[in-house]
């Protein structure tokens, strides 16, 4: 540990993660975003063993779920035109078609949480605006946060920057991340690393907590 005016700052990676301080964030890895991604068969057991070793070790395991705003009463202008883009919309309308299912909001099967997780409902990809998530970390003196799930240049990006900016320590887990788009997750992993994100693998991750 490094000390400076009666702080201590960790400075190492077995430092960072120890988990009396972390948490483990696993971000949108619901039916209707996690599956989509390209690397999803490979992060999903990834995943599936550093949350249960989380919870073998004390950490506690966070999921994230997007709820999106109703369209025509409380939804932003900026992201009616974003949803417009990704649904390849002409006219905002042509939105209101779009039928919701339930089961694609609940987290997919290999990755239920257990009894002693916490999920949270999101509207944006940033796990701190218009959410609880800062509180609870608080209340627990975390310190540092794992990220994993999908999607890269999305939320795991955002809600890492958020967190950082808020005095969070923040660990992209590199093997656990994912999006549609594997350009787009490799600028994100590259600009995140050459911005002093600390990105580590699960396996590092893994033989640290298993020492504890």
């Amino acid at each position: 540990m490094f000390e400076i005016g009666g702080k201590k700052i960790p400075g190492t990676l077995a430092e960072i993660v120890d988990p009396a301080r972390s948490a483990l964030l696993v971000w949108d890895m619901e039916y209707a975003i996690g599956p989509n991604a390209f690397n999803y068969k490979e992060i999903l057991p990834k995943l599936q063993e550093l949350s249960a070793l989380a919870r073998r070790v004390g950490v506690p395991v966070f999921y994230s779920v997007q709820t999106g705003f109703d369209l025509v009463k409380e939804e932003a202008g900026v992201w009616v035109r974003i949803r417009m883009k990704r649904a390849k919309a002409t006219e905002p309308s042509q939105l209101l078609k779009e039928k919701e299912n339930p089961h694609d909001r609940e987290i997919v099967e290999e990755l239920k949480p257990q009894p002693q997780d916490i999920v949270f409902q999101k509207r944006r990809p940033d796990g701190f605006v218009g959410t609880d998530f800062d509180l609870v970390l608080r209340s627990r003196n975390i310190k540092t946060i794992l990220i994993g799930g999908v999607a890269t240049e999305g939320g795991v990006e955002g809600t890492a920057r958020s967190a950082r900016n808020l005095g969070y320590d923040v660990v992209v887990v590199r093997d656990c991340v994912g999006s549609r788009n594997r350009e787009l997750h490799d600028m994100a992993l590259k600009l995140m690393e050459q911005t002093h994100f600390d990105i580590a693998s699960a396996g590092e991750i893994a033989d640290i907590w298993r020492e504890k």
